[in-house]
């Protein structure tokens, strides 16, 4: 049903994905944790690629959407992305209710890495850095990269995990501390620091996503977090 705003406020109920959907997806995600956290054990700091867009921002792309893929349509009856964005703007009051939530979690988050800093000195961000974009092209390409992770993440883990997880244990809040671990493990490859602030990032997105009962407000906090990463440290 069209809305003021254009945007569809309701889809039809999506069938509930099959248990091996969910555990091979689960499957998938630890064995990629594991996998980066163990190549970077012993090395303080990576090698920078000789092409950050072709050995690191490309396969970010591929990588992240097709988990998106994959949680929306890949085995599945039909397309279930609708119901897993959930809740959209229907009225101009809602769209700036969501930008604030956006904005407020994004500085909560970054009010969180300050207070970090000051109390165990600043965060290793050797990976990460490795990646930052340095000219035009790549802060260009950056902004691709920031839009598809930071919406492929909110749709894997608030909007397909945060729910599948919590239909298994029969507990919405199992479902929600589940994905917030798995999300922190995903981090491993960053240190136990970053592991750290990931699961407690990943509590409150969940949060806000369930209590909007939308992923729009994480999705726009978190591309815009990914975005500033790149273009205003990088």
């Amino acid at each position: 049903m069209p809305t003021s705003l254009g945007l569809p406020t309701e889809t039809r109920a999506v069938p509930r994905p099959p248990l091996w959907h969910t555990f091979g997806l689960v499957a998938l995600l630890l064995a990629v944790a594991t996998v980066g956290t163990l190549s970077s054990l012993g090395r303080a700091v990576p090698a920078l690629p000789a092409s950050r867009i072709l050995e690191g921002y490309l396969p970010l792309l591929v990588v992240n959407g097709s988990l998106a893929l994959y949680v929306a349509r890949l085995g599945r009856g039909r397309n279930a992305l609708g119901e897993l964005v959930g809740r959209r703007w229907d009225t101009a009051g809602r769209a700036l209710l969501d930008a604030a939530f956006a904005l407020l979690i994004a500085a909560l988050i970054v009010l969180t890495e300050h207070a970090w800093a000051a109390r165990f000195g600043a965060p290793d961000r050797a990976w990460s850095n490795a990646l930052l974009p340095t000219t035009l092209l790549e802060r260009t390409v950056w902004v691709v990269v920031a839009v598809t992770v930071g919406t492929s993440e909110e749709l894997v883990y608030r909007g397909y995990l945060q729910r599948e997880l919590g239909a298994l244990a029969r507990s919405q809040a199992l479902g929600l501390v589940a994905q917030a671990a798995l999300f922190a493990i995903a981090h491993g490859q960053q240190g136990a620091g970053a592991v750290a602030r990931s699961f407690v990032y990943g509590i409150g997105f969940g949060v806000l996503a369930t209590a909007r009962k939308s992923l729009v407000p994480g999705m726009l906090a978190h591309v815009g977090l990914d975005v500033a990463a790149g273009l205003v440290h990088g």
